[in-house]
């Protein structure tokens, strides 16, 4: 048995093979264009150009000092609708409300936990005069929590609609 022909044949594929990557990576090594040099500025150039800075509006002269026209328009003429005052006023008014519905809701919440805990005894008719029903009070804990969204959005949407900022109703 003689290993020449075998080899060849692996000395053929192993020089094709370092051939090959050979090429490939002087294909990848290729090499960059050469940037050109970036512009120094010097005085010599902000000295030529110069005669010309009025041209662009660096030697303009405002018509009226920043201080003059602030003062010339009152504070109270700059801002459309009610001021601060009325509408930090408005929003305790209005977190008064809430607060109120709140511990309506409150308050509704624990009879609905309360009748829920309750169980009826077989047999037996409790009497349901002056109670209400568990659906029943849930639909008034519904209505009560409607409400209060409601009345939050609508002191939101008259605020901002009178330009308010909503810093003031916080």
């Amino acid at each position: 048995m003689t290993f020449g022909p075998t080899f060849r044949a692996q000395a053929l594929g192993l020089s094709f093979v370092l051939v090959l990557t050979s090429a490939l990576q002087g294909a990848e090594e290729k090499p960059k264009p050469k940037r050109p040099p970036a512009r120094v500025y010097t005085n010599a150039d902000l000295d030529r150009v110069h005669p010309f800075a009025a041209e662009t509006g660096g030697s303009s002269v405002p018509a009226v000092a920043a201080d003059e026209a602030s003062a010339a328009r009152p504070a109270e003429s700059r801002r459309k609708g009610k001021g601060e005052e009325h509408w930090r006023a408005e929003a305790a008014r209005v977190r008064e409300r809430l607060r109120a519905l709140e511990e309506r809701a409150a308050e509704l919440r624990s009879q609905i936990a309360e009748r829920g805990s309750q169980s009826e005894v077989f047999g037996r008719r409790r009497s349901s005069a002056g109670k209400t029903s568990v659906a029943a009070l849930q639909a008034s804990l519904a209505a009560v929590e409607r409400r209060a969204r409601l009345t939050q959005e609508d002191l939101e949407e008259r605020a901002r609609r009178d330009g308010a900022l909503p810093g003031w109703l916080r």
